[in-house]
């Protein structure tokens, strides 16, 4: 009766959240193109590891946990699948270097994602402003901030998750060749680092990608690749100038933030039209 009465449940509520999303998405014409294909498939490629890693790899450190025995897999079993995942990580990672390196955009996604002076004012000015001790909203280019911040923890996350990882994994030749504190080294910091990741990706990323209530219920730009335009002249002030200048942009709305037009331009992100709710 449990599960039939809250599985309904669940199933009714999905039908309605489904239909409402989709009705909702329908009633938007205007469209950024955030994330291109490419980089959609690196990240689910990225999500769908980082997240059997967690499982698998918090499941090994407490073999005898409730969490662990949900599972079910077995030890043998749960190491073998972390491997994989480890290699999935590491390969997506690596695929990822080689992109940003000998593609065109991929070398702009870093150049825009650079670290600068002004994200701290920026950091600042946001936080005072939705203190209600400033009356200027900051206004940010291609990303802000946090999402430079989180881009930049992954990169050293992965060095260090990786780094430790091949260590633990390869024990015996380490064993071999190094004093054996070095591994329980490796072993301490691989295992924090795997808990700052996962809290990191639930208390920050998850709050942009799904419960920040401008995006609410989520941020589409993960599944395809597209942001409103009225969103992102919010979000993104500073880039809005390219994007009213874009070939099918509209008119700029009443309460859209004022773009500086002495602001460099760091993209050209893609405006398109979606009059027959594409």
């Amino acid at each position: 009766m449990i599960f039939a009465v809250i599985g309904g449940m669940l199933l009714h509520n999905f039908i309605l959240w489904r239909a409402k999303v989709i009705a909702r998405r329908k009633e938007q014409h205007e469209f950024v193109m955030r994330m291109p294909l490419r980089f959609r498939l690196q990240h689910a490629t990225l999500l769908t590891s980082f997240i059997v890693l967690v499982l698998t790899g918090f499941a090994l450190k407490f073999p005898d946990s409730w969490f662990a025995s949900m599972l079910s897999l077995g030890e043998h079993r749960r190491h073998l699948l972390h491997r994989i995942a480890a290699v999935v990580l590491m390969g997506v990672s690596v695929y990822h270097i080689f992109d940003i390196a000998f593609s065109r955009e991929g070398r702009k996604l870093v150049r825009d994602l650079f670290p600068r002076l002004d994200d701290a004012r920026g950091a600042w000015q946001n936080v005072s402003y939705y203190l209600g001790l400033s009356s200027r909203k900051p206004e940010f280019a291609r990303f802000n901030y946090a999402e430079k911040a989180e881009y930049w923890a992954l990169v050293w996350g992965m060095i260090v998750m990786a780094v430790t990882g091949v260590m633990l994994w390869a024990k015996v030749l380490v064993g071999n060749h190094m004093p054996r504190w070095w591994l329980d080294v490796a072993t301490a910091i691989h295992f924090y680092e795997a808990v700052l990741a996962t809290l990191a990706i639930i208390v920050w990323h998850f709050y942009q990608v799904f419960f920040d209530p401008d995006v609410y219920p989520m941020n589409w730009a993960w599944w395809d690749g597209k942001m409103t335009l009225h969103h992102y002249r919010d979000e993104h002030g500073l880039d809005a100038l390219s994007v009213s200048q874009s070939p099918g942009a509209s008119a700029e709305p009443a309460d859209a933030p004022a773009v500086n037009s002495a602001a460099p331009q760091e993209s050209e992100p893609e405006v398109t039209g979606t009059k027959h709710g594409h």
